[in-house]
């Protein structure tokens, strides 16, 4: 398992190669270790999205946005819940991620037609993993469907399909679209130091009742959550938007992954 080195945007990110899962898994754990500290980790749950062992495109925005911050990648399976949490709370932090729709039950609902397929295996997996480094007070990222997880899965609810309400567009936008609002207070106006951002926008699902211990931290124009946080935890966030994607080029969106790894040491 000999660690190599990925060169992506200038930045040279060491890669943690796993023993090779099996092809038939569907799903991963990518956890991220502090540089020069191998036994202090940040853990980021991902679907497996190719059997191509090069990252994809969408990984590697994680991977680098985690790397400008200080930290480095492994992977493991998600195949067993209970071994990935016993692994993953050896890292300092937890970093949930983009992904697929979550299944509706999970969260109280009948399912919508518009509602995705669910992937069985983050749906078993991330709850246990949520709740297991809130319980160890290790710090948590979300990141779209990361953020739906922290709310669904701690006691809230989301929309399963947007698009009938919204009044500015929410998918299919990599760029950025359009304008959020940050609430004074909070974790997120003290990362961002502002109060309104320009944001992409990749998802067609989002919060709708809050769960208990979580607070709204920014709202998109059309009054979509677009940011939750849990005050008392050590550091536990999450936002609708996709910050890896524009990290590279905008300091703010950096600085959410900038506090995240500090958070983490």
């Amino acid at each position: 398992n000999r660690v190599t080195c990925q060169k992506r945007s200038g930045v040279r990110i060491p890669i943690f190669p796993p023993k090779r899962p099996e092809l038939k898994s569907s799903g991963f754990l990518l956890y991220v270790k502090i540089r020069e500290d191998d036994k202090m980790s940040i853990t980021i749950a991902m679907p497996r999205m190719s059997t191509d062992p090069e990252l994809t495109t969408a990984q590697s925005k994680y991977v680098e946005s985690l790397a400008r911050a200080g930290a480095s990648v492994r992977w493991v399976e998600l195949a067993d819940p209970e071994k990935a949490v016993a692994v993953a709370l050896e890292c300092a932090g937890l970093l949930l991620p983009g992904g697929g729709d979550i299944e509706p039950s999970l969260f109280g609902q009948e399912r919508v037609p518009a509602c995705g397929e669910p992937n069985p295996l983050r749906d078993a997996a991330e709850p246990k993993l949520l709740h297991a480094f809130l319980a160890a007070g290790k710090p948590i990222l979300g990141i779209c469907r990361g953020i739906q997880v922290l709310n669904a899965f701690l006691g809230g609810e989301l929309y399963q399909d947007i698009k009938p309400l919204e009044h500015v567009p929410h998918n299919d936008h990599w760029a950025k679209i359009h304008t959020v609002t940050v609430r004074r207070g909070t974790l997120l106006a003290e990362i961002l130091k502002q109060d309104t951002v320009l944001v992409n926008s990749q998802h067609h699902q989002a919060a709708s009742r809050v769960a208990p211990g979580l607070e709204i931290a920014a709202l998109s124009e059309d009054g979509f959550i677009e940011a939750l946080e849990k005050p008392d935890a050590k550091f536990c966030l999450g936002v609708q938007w996709h910050p890896e994607w524009l990290s590279e080029a905008d300091p703010r969106q950096q600085a959410l992954f900038d506090a995240f790894v500090k958070a983490c040491h």
